[in-house]
């Protein structure tokens, strides 16, 4: 698992969400990867997905984990990148103190989740 996953990882365990399951294969060239999650706190079993873009400049060929640029969160699995990228919350990848971002990436997804218990 990449680093900046591993993180984001964290970030969402500590925030009361779980990983229910991960399509390793993505919805096509636009996506590395996606994360079905959970909350375990309130609103419990609210499901979100989280979405891996990739750089749509990236040329050439790809390994996995490579040219990813954002991660994006959705309420269902989106059907492509333009859906993926009218997400709930953006978390650009390679600006800044990525763990700043990721926490406020989650930060973003619990008051969500907060407005959907309201």
């Amino acid at each position: 698992m990449n680093a900046f996953k591993a993180i984001l990882l964290r970030e969402l365990r500590q925030h009361g969400w779980e990983v229910e399951s991960i399509d390793p294969d993505g919805a096509g060239w636009w996506a590395d990867e996606h994360w079905t999650i959970s909350s375990t706190r309130q609103d419990w079993g609210m499901t979100l997905v989280i979405s891996f873009l990739v750089d749509p400049q990236w040329d050439g060929n790809r390994k996995k984990g490579q040219g990813v640029w954002a991660v994006g969160i959705t309420q269902s699995l989106p059907t492509n990148r333009l859906a993926a990228e009218e997400s709930i919350a953006e978390l650009c990848c390679f600006r800044g103190p990525f763990a700043e971002n990721a926490r406020a990436f989650v930060q973003s997804i619990n008051n969500y989740r907060q407005t959907l218990a309201e």
